[in-house]
């Protein structure tokens, strides 16, 4: 990958991390996916797939907050980052509030698929910056 030294592209870099993020989101979720049927039941599935699906577009909004505070002046960004995240977290709250509070989806597969996608994002962060490391 190599883009932190050189090149200077943030648009490259980010766009790189979106795409490895959101495939090792996507292969998790068809595993957790194919362990949840064969294990648990079919009941289960709706919430593991909406925690997954608002994991992974919480971390690529993130992403795309820190590509945009990136190309803005330091003063603009430094108003703007804080702003978007606190954004990005309350829609993320209360989306999973009103699912919890609604009924909608069992509480433990949607928590569970949320958490997932987390644990996923971070394994998978820590292993590109070791990718990025052994390249230096």
């Amino acid at each position: 990958m190599d883009y932190s030294r050189g090149t200077g592209d943030v648009e490259a870099f980010s766009a790189v991390v979106s795409l490895k993020l959101l495939a090792a989101n996507l292969l998790a979720f068809i595993a957790a996916s194919g362990l949840v049927l064969a294990f648990v039941g079919a009941h289960a599935f709706p919430g593991i797939a909406a925690g997954f699906f608002i994991g992974t577009a919480s971390t690529l909004w993130l992403l795309r907050i820190a590509r945009k505070g990136a190309r803005m002046d330091p003063e603009k960004a430094g108003r703007f980052i804080p702003a978007a995240y606190r954004l990005r977290f309350a829609v993320v709250a209360v989306l999973l509030a009103l699912i919890l509070y609604k009924g909608i989806l069992a509480p433990w597969p949607l928590i569970g698929g949320f958490l997932g996608s987390a644990l996923i994002t971070v394994c998978t962060t820590i292993y590109l910056a070791r990718e990025e490391a052994s390249h230096a």
